[in-house]
């Protein structure tokens, strides 16, 4: 695994009047050896970022002895900003009751369960959601945290703004970069990119923080900072 963890920074110009800063954070697979250090280096990026929120994208978990390394995590990280979280795949195969009781135990809020608002912006867990974007304030926001890019499609029937996204690890391994993808793996997974402009939605995808196979090349570990400002 990498030595350090990055904050890439990404701005997005929205069609709010206000700005927000998001600090999305995915694949953590705490419960290896090697992720041991991954929620001291997401604290130290929220610290020195100071987000509106604090986003888990997902593949947090990859045993049950690390739900406690997860719970003190949110504990910490909700002196400083509120947390936000979705399950990924590996959180679905560890149990999504017992991650979700791990978050929500330590006071951090589960999107699955319904949507969160900071100022004049709407943060969602589910792509096919139960509010109707024309029932939302003109200035109002719609973000999708999300595990995989591939919701991007539902997104954007949802008309969602910004969907955050990550479980591809930008392929951990990347011998070159070509419109915006990352190869080899965009010839198995076409998202496999930093970002993409989509007509009106814009969708971010993280390397992720951790690895269950500690192996890359050309693709650091990171974390996402993201600055929503008005247009």
């Amino acid at each position: 695994m990498t030595s350090t963890l990055d904050i890439r920074h990404e701005r997005v110009r929205t069609r709010a009047t206000r700005g927000a800063r998001l600090l999305y954070a995915s694949d953590l697979h705490l419960g290896w050896p090697w992720t041991r250090n991954v929620p001291s280096e997401i604290l130290d990026a929220v610290r020195s970022t100071a987000p509106d929120a604090l986003l888990l994208g997902g593949d947090l978990c990859d045993s049950a002895r690390a739900l406690t390394q997860l719970t003190s995590l949110v504990r910490a990280a909700r002196e400083f900003a509120p947390v936000l979280a979705v399950p990924g795949n590996h959180d679905l195969r560890l149990g999504p009751e017992r991650v979700r009781a791990a978050i929500v135990s330590a006071g951090g809020t589960w999107l699955v369960d319904g949507l969160h608002r900071i100022g004049g912006l709407t943060v969602e867990g589910r792509a096919l959601s139960s509010v109707d974007p024309t029932d939302c304030e003109a200035t109002s926001l719609r973000v999708l945290c999300a595990h995989r890019p591939a919701i991007i499609a539902a997104a954007r029937r949802a008309r969602f703004d910004v969907v955050l996204a990550g479980h591809l690890h930008g392929g951990q391994l990347v011998l070159f970069e070509r419109r915006g993808r990352l190869y080899p793996y965009a010839w198995i997974d076409r998202w496999c990119g930093p970002r993409f402009d989509l007509d009106g939605t814009t969708l971010l995808v993280s390397r992720g923080a951790g690895d269950t196979l500690p192996l890359r090349f050309r693709c650091p570990r990171e974390v996402l900072l993201c600055d929503l400002v008005p247009a």
